[in-house]
């Protein structure tokens, strides 16, 4: 046995943590580590085991136990699978891509994200010859690969993160606090609450104009059909919080949920606006005066995924 130093292209998705290659992308990485090994496969599942690897020498004579078999690699032939197997990734030889997020947070990532970062090494599948089985790519004609990796939190996790915190902050105010910091908790509930319109999981209402004999509680209502089915309910409610003198100036959203198809990726993404977007309006009484001139904007910024998401940190100094 030998260490090798092999550098190899290898397929990657559209984008980091993407579940999609229609781009066709390749990134290049640098293999260093032992030249064969030996891999364990989980004989229930024919994936890759969390029991590893052993190098050749070591694997040669061992016997692995009955629920798993051993598989010779050859780490020239298949870098990608050693890579998987021996950390032997430099995150600061890689080059990094900086993003700046709606509420002023960089996020950054690699151009090229090592395999680990890439594939999902316990979801790589082994066949009866001992060979490493990829996947379909997303396009017809795509080149294969093996499983992507796959996002470690998605909008449904953050959402209901989201959720809890609300929940857990609902107390943590009185009477006898310094305003200071009454206010820090308020703006912490309220950047909390503000998470899927600022990150596009949601459509925002901007009022254009505000109309006049409206009253609290009145409901504007826009139709799934007229936003083009970008929304998951079958309308955006916006029911009116504040007036002044019967024009509208301010609302309260529900059903504002953008599509998505629970990969973050594709469906629901785009930024969507509509001017002018065509209404219903529910009085909040009846027999009230019907309020009249309010014009709207509903609209989202392109969603950002979900890992990239930074969760305001609380006063308190806890996520």
């Amino acid at each position: 046995m030998a260490d090798i130093t092999h550098t190899f292209n290898y397929a990657k998705p559209d984008e980091y943590l993407g579940q999609f290659d229609n781009e066709q992308l390749v990134g290049t990485h640098t293999y260093e580590g032992p030249d064969t090994m030996w891999v364990f496969i989980d004989k229930a599942t024919n994936k890759i085991a969390p029991a590893g690897y052993m190098d050749e020498e070591q694997g040669n004579d061992f016997n692995p136990p009955v629920n798993l078999k051993k598989v010779f690699v050859d780490c020239k032939e298949f870098p990608i699978i050693c890579s998987l197997m021996e950390a032997d990734q430099d995150d600061e030889a890689h080059e990094t891509v900086t993003e700046t997020l709606p509420n002023g947070v960089e996020y950054v990532t690699y151009v090229d994200p090592d395999p680990h970062h890439t594939y999902e090494k316990f979801d790589i599948e082994c066949n009866n010859n001992d060979e490493f089985i990829k996947v379909a790519s997303s396009i017809k004609g795509g080149n294969p690969h093996y499983p992507w990796k796959k996002p470690h939190i998605t909008w449904a996790h953050l959402r209901r993160h989201r959720t809890s915190l609300l929940t857990w902050s609902d107390d943590k105010t009185s009477d006898d606090m310094p305003t200071s910091l009454i206010a820090s908790w308020a703006t912490y509930r309220q950047e909390l609450r503000d998470i899927p319109v600022t990150f596009g999981d949601s459509f925002a209402v901007d009022i254009t104009a505000g109309g006049s004999n409206y009253e609290v509680g009145d409901k504007i209502k826009f139709a799934k059909a007229d936003l083009d089915d970008y929304i998951i309910g079958d309308h955006i409610i916006a029911t009116v919080k504040t007036v002044n003198s019967g024009a509208i100036t301010a609302l309260t959203l529900s059903s504002n949920q953008a599509i998505n198809d629970g990969k973050d990726i594709v469906e629901g993404r785009a930024a969507k606006e509509f001017v002018g977007a065509t209404f219903t309006y529910e009085a909040v009484a009846d027999g009230a005066d019907a309020g009249t001139g309010a014009t709207f904007k509903v609209h989202k910024c392109q969603r950002y995924a979900a890992w990239k998401v930074d969760v305001p940190r609380s006063p308190c100094g806890t996520a």
